[in-house]
């Protein structure tokens, strides 16, 4: 069930990745949100540094703990990716987390946490926006993620066009994702997906070729993967041939997809570009590969 996040909601920040480099990163970001009509509460250690960490992993997953159980803080927001939020998963209470359902908000290195939560709780997470990506650098959020992302918090999902077709093909399922590399650091732990009967949507950056390649091909090794329903694969962006010779990242998706039975597109609106969709993860879509079309049921 999608629930709207009416504007005048408390909503919370927290920075469970890399530190930020200064509070400016995310400063525009957070006036925006406050322009929106939404009402910041900062996590206490959002601006912390440990290591390359914004705090130490117990500072925040004691924060991400605080927000989901504050019942007037209504969505979760992620200030920035980069590494390190995977040492948070055993640290949450999925229990307290399920009792409390609320969007955690982001993408890239946030995949962690919502592929995490969604397969322990079923809670409904929201790939969209992260702060410091679309505001950092004096950045101005794209306008096409500035209205895609507030209708989520709308709760109104609209269809999503776009890509190309790969294996052509109708399906239904829940809908996961969104970074391979970070998903795929997830095999063979609890936080792993189940991946039957669900839509995969995945995407990648600053990555070589025959890295996205075995990283596909340790995804179809996992026991649930012939069960999958339906894969898109969003924007590859800044990758990388590591010899003449390699398949170039349109080559590796192709190839994988040739030995599949199930529908696939590529080159969907989302992934680390500035014009990017919201998509609700963990609930329910129908993917018509046929048309490019990924229309979000619930």
């Amino acid at each position: 069930m999608i629930n709207p996040i009416p504007r005048g909601s408390k909503v919370g920040i927290v920075s469970p990745s890399s530190a930020l480099d200064s509070p400016t990163d995310i400063r525009d970001g957070l006036h925006w949100l406050e322009s929106c009509g939404y009402r910041v509460v900062l996590g206490s250690h959002v601006y912390d540094k440990h290591n390359h960490m914004a705090g130490t992993p117990e500072q925040q997953a004691k924060d991400l703990m605080r927000f989901y159980t504050d019942p007037e803080i209504k969505a979760i927001f992620a200030a920035t990716g980069g590494f390190g939020a995977q040492y948070l998963l055993p640290l949450l209470n999925y229990e307290l987390i399920g009792k409390n359902p609320k969007p955690l908000i982001g993408f890239s290195d946030t995949t962690a946490l919502q592929a995490g939560i969604c397969n322990l709780t079923n809670n409904i997470c929201y790939a969209g926006i992260l702060l410091k990506y679309d505001f950092g650098r004096g950045a101005s959020i794209h306008p096409y993620t500035a209205e895609s992302f507030l209708r989520a918090m709308e709760g109104r999902f609209e269809d999503i066009h776009g890509g190309a077709t790969v294996n052509t093909g109708q399906a239904e399922g829940r809908l996961i994702g969104t970074n391979l590399c970070v998903l795929q650091s997830l095999a063979g732990t609890p936080y792993y997906p189940n991946l039957a009967d669900k839509i995969l949507l995945l995407e990648d950056v600053d990555e070589k070729s025959y890295r996205i390649e075995r990283m596909l091909l340790q995804l179809r090794q996992q026991p649930s993967f012939e069960q999958v329903r339906g894969i898109v694969f969003g924007q590859f962006t800044d990758i990388r041939l590591n010899h003449p010779d390699d398949k170039d990242i349109n080559q590796v998706i192709d190839e994988f997809a040739s030995v599949l039975k199930v529908p696939v597109i590529r080159n969907f609106p989302f992934g680390h570009v500035r014009a990017r969709k919201t998509v609700p993860l963990g609930a329910f879509v129908e993917l018509n590969a046929d048309r490019c079309l990924l229309k979000i049921k619930d």
